[in-house]
């Protein structure tokens, strides 16, 4: 059997990952609905996309509605079809991602759904159309219920929430009703709600990580007795957490309680006039070079305006090598990497990805350490 000479394998290997490296801008865009649309409570919303790869195919368009994840779609015209929507302030976001695994994100859009008040970050607060994205948890031996009461009159609006417990479990926390929030360093926000129990109901209201260790970012001790308005509450955010759960935590005791128009209203909202899109961060994300490089390589990128960028550089397996992340102004950047993974040791040859992320937006590409 005779093999082919390595300096032949290297050449070879090294077209393979230009080919493979090459490609042109990736876009899209949300065309339909346009920006600031307002639709009635429990509407169903057509969302439609536009997305092009000068080099390429595109593999799927992603719909993202307040960061989350909603629906994707893999075939033009990508149209997404959002059923039964509550009350609410969306902002709407669409991600492409082509057949090289590079992504782009869209400027987002904001649609007000129902009478959704200027600045309340939160969605079905009177509890129309479905339980959703509402959840009850239920912890440590508690068991409760959550429903729909369409004529309980709280409100004006006819329909409110009821949490009824049937075992108090071992702690006051087992009862957990929540939604996913997203905090913003410097944002001020007001919490209110109207409630009503038979009689004096101790609950906590919180703004908790959603991720290990659970620990909350500020916590309201309340008793719910009478109907009434309760609050506004006044929390001043001084951290950045994008992974949070906003909640009622009304466990401890069998005491059922109603629940209607919860409102967290985010004061900078209002204090401006423009719109409150938190808008995407434009940047552009460049080839590295050198590239093949050893032991070191440059990464530019530029910024339209200032903000936090992060650095994450992957081996083939999709494991973390190294990650970076820093603020930056606008204009033109360079990251160096020296070649170490985030133990201090020189990285082995082959491929590696680096991804870029500035606000809402990222790009990937591919590298060559080459020893």
């Amino acid at each position: 059997m005779r093999y082919a000479p390595a300096f032949l394998t290297i050449t070879v290997f090294i077209t393979i990952f230009f080919s493979a490296a090459s490609f042109a801008d990736l876009t899209v865009a949300i065309t339909s609905p346009a920006h600031k649309s307002h639709f009635a409570r429990c509407s169903d919303i057509n969302i439609t996309a536009e997305a092009s790869v000068t080099d390429g195919q595109i593999r799927r368009v992603e719909l993202y509605q307040n960061g989350r994840l909603l629906k994707s779609d893999s075939r033009a015209p990508y149209e997404i079809a959002w059923e039964n929507v509550p009350d609410g302030n969306y902002e709407l976001a669409a991600k492409a991602i082509d057949d090289a695994g590079n992504e782009a994100f869209s400027d987002s859009i904001l649609v007000i759904v129902g009478n959704a008040e200027a600045g309340n970050l939160i969605l079905n607060g009177e509890f129309d159309c479905s339980i959703g994205p509402w959840r009850l948890d239920n912890y440590e031996g508690a068991v409760a219920t959550f429903e729909l009461i369409p004529n309980a009159y709280l409100t004006e609006d006819s329909t409110a929430a009821l949490i009824e417990i049937t075992e108090v479990g071992n702690f006051s926390w087992g009862v957990q009703l929540m939604q996913q929030f997203r905090l913003q360093q410097g944002h001020t926000y007001e919490v209110s709600f109207v409630a009503e129990a038979p009689e004096p109901k101790a609950i906590q209201i919180t703004f908790s990580q959603d991720y290990d260790p659970w620990a909350p970012h500020w916590v309201q001790d309340i008793t719910i007795n009478n109907l009434a308005t309760y609050g506004p509450y006044v929390f001043e955010c001084a951290i950045d957490d994008p992974r949070v759960m906003f909640k009622f935590v009304i466990g401890g005791n069998k005491i059922r309680m109603y629940l209607d128009a919860v409102k967290v209203i985010d004061k900078q909202w209002t204090s401006v006039t423009s719109a409150p899109v938190q808008r995407i961060v434009h940047f552009q994300s460049l080839q590295n070079y050198p590239n093949p490089f050893n032991p070191a390589t440059t990464i530019p990128f530029s910024l339209e305006k200032s903000g936090n960028v992060t650095l994450y550089i992957y081996n083939l397996l999709g494991e973390t090598i190294r990650a970076f992340s820093q603020n930056h102004d606008a204009g033109r950047h360079e990251i160096k990497w020296d070649g170490l993974d985030n133990l201090g040791r020189p990285v082995t040859s082959g491929i590696y990805i680096y991804k870029l992320e500035a606000g809402d937006f990222s790009r990937s590409r591919k590298m060559l350490m080459l020893k």
